[in-house]
């Protein structure tokens, strides 16, 4: 950038007096074509930038450990639940052991719907394990409400969530942090595992687990520096349902007596993998300023193809504008008599001073003469190498 505000400047003070008018303006012609690209693409950069909205990566994670899901069960009628847990070498717990996990149905009659809602909530870890091979949940749900009519059901509707994100029990503050990220997400949950219960049934809900990765917008993520992630889960299911027809004919338009099977439910995961998708964004600040960089070394190459090195530019933004007035009060330090290539040499100044400051100029704003010192360094030190070994052979042979 330096190279073509100081190329503007000698179009304006110099080539004005020193080139012929074809050459000045097609130069001046070029400068303002390379300047207008130069902003276009910055311009369509920054509008890359501003637009980019992420994608979503999916990557397919092996899991051992699945948080069962949450269910909730919702009916016209009372209704009782019991569960047992069941495993993959044919292990069955007792009722007991799942007792605790279960909310019996209540009804709130000053709710509009006034059904009756029950629970299960795996609360403290309960998950699938696959090294313990615990693999499903049954579950036996019967009715008992005198009121119940075989032809007047609807039946039984049942939602499942994922353990981690149950609308009903996520902390105050991870609910709030979940709508900030995505405001639909405990919309969507709503409906997304809903399922119908019929009398007589026997109902498989198999499971499959997905964890989303949101990024949190902050100001480093955009520069290129890791994003930090809100991690979201939720689960998709599968469900089959058969009905035995012999059992629900019997009950048909009859009214129940007691305790009576309404329907099993069998809960399981699917496979022992959970989908994890990861937000990520294309574009990048630090990215964005390299392609800008690489273009703008590419109109350079354009202009110096066409017209020639630019002269050397010792000096940058800093020197030049920021401590503009402090690099001239150095400069007049160093060089009391006249500053080598900017001012004529003054009266007292003699032809010998006057070469010594440009070799000091040169040496201290265009040439680095560092290395050369180094190597006459390392010459003498080879030199004095040699004729001590030079003294040794002769030595010997005259020995």
């Amino acid at each position: 950038m330096v190279e073509l505000l100081y190329e503007t400047k000698e179009f304006a003070q110099r080539y004005r007096k020193t080139e012929n008018k074809s050459l000045l303006y097609a130069r001046g012609l070029t400068l303002l074509t390379l300047g207008i690209l130069l902003c276009g693409y910055f311009a369509i950069a920054v509008i890359f930038l501003a637009s980019d909205k992420g994608i979503t990566k999916s990557q397919l994670q092996e899991a051992p450990h699945i948080p069962i899901p949450d269910l909730e069960f919702t009916f016209n009628y009372h209704f009782n639940i019991t569960c047992t847990f069941r495993y993959l070498d044919g292990r069955e717990s007792t009722p007991d052991a799942c007792s605790s996990y279960i909310t019996q149905p209540a009804c709130n009659l000053s709710e509009t719907d006034a059904r009756w809602h029950g629970w299960f909530t795996a609360t403290e870890g309960l998950v699938f394990n696959k090294t313990e091979k615990l693999n499903a949940v049954w579950y036996t749900i019967r009715i008992d409400d005198p009121r119940y009519i075989r032809g007047n059901d609807a039946g039984m509707l049942v939602r499942a969530y994922d353990s981690d994100f149950n609308p009903r029990t996520v902390p105050v503050s991870v609910n709030a942090r979940a709508k900030e990220v995505d405001s639909e997400f405990f919309a969507t949950l709503e409906n997304l595992n809903l399922h119908v219960i019929g009398f007589q049934q026997v109902n498989w809900m198999f499971i499959n687990r997905h964890i989303r990765r949101k990024m949190v917008p902050n100001f480093w993520a955009v520069l290129g520096a890791p994003p930090s992630y809100f991690d979201t889960s939720y689960i998709t299911t599968k469900y089959e349902s058969v009905t035995n027809p012999t059992t629900a004919s019997a009950y048909a338009n009859q009214s129940i007596n007691g305790t009576q099977l309404y329907s099993n439910l069998y809960v399981g995961a699917m496979d022992w993998y959970q989908d994890v998708s990861t937000e990520t964004r294309m574009r990048h600040i630090t990215d964005s300023l390299a392609l800008l960089s690489g273009f703008y070394g590419l109109l350079v190459g354009t202009y110096v193809l066409l017209f020639g090195f630019m002269p050397i530019v010792p000096w940058g933004f800093c020197q030049a504008f920021c401590m503009r007035r402090k690099v001239k009060r150095s400069l007049h330090k160093q060089y009391p008599k006249s500053i080598p290539l900017i001012e004529t040499s003054g009266d007292d100044e003699t032809i010998n001073e006057r070469i010594n400051y440009l070799e000091q100029f040169l040496k201290q704003f265009v040439c680095d003469v560092d290395y050369m010192e180094d190597i006459r360094e390392e010459n003498k030190l080879n030199g004095m190498v040699d004729e001590v070994g030079g003294d040794a052979t002769d030595e010997a042979e005259k020995s």
